[in-house]
């Protein structure tokens, strides 16, 4: 059951590689990494390449924005 509910969760949130997304908190993101349980999520601040937050695939839905 876990793992058809980390494939719904990734299906309803539509993520690839590179795109842009809104966070929660307002930022603008980048989908950097999206691993088995996690997706990296880089910021697009200028100024800071290695600002980034991972969140649990079961999180994203409610923290962000496509």
């Amino acid at each position: 059951m876990h793992m058809e509910h980390a494939k719904s969760v990734l299906d309803a949130c539509h993520l690839k590689q590179d795109q842009h997304v809104l966070m929660a908190s307002g930022r603008a993101a980048r989908v950097a990494e999206i691993g088995q349980t996690t997706i990296r999520f880089a910021y697009l601040e200028p100024g800071k390449p290695d600002d980034y937050v991972v969140l649990p695939r079961h999180r994203v839905p409610e923290m962000v924005r496509v």
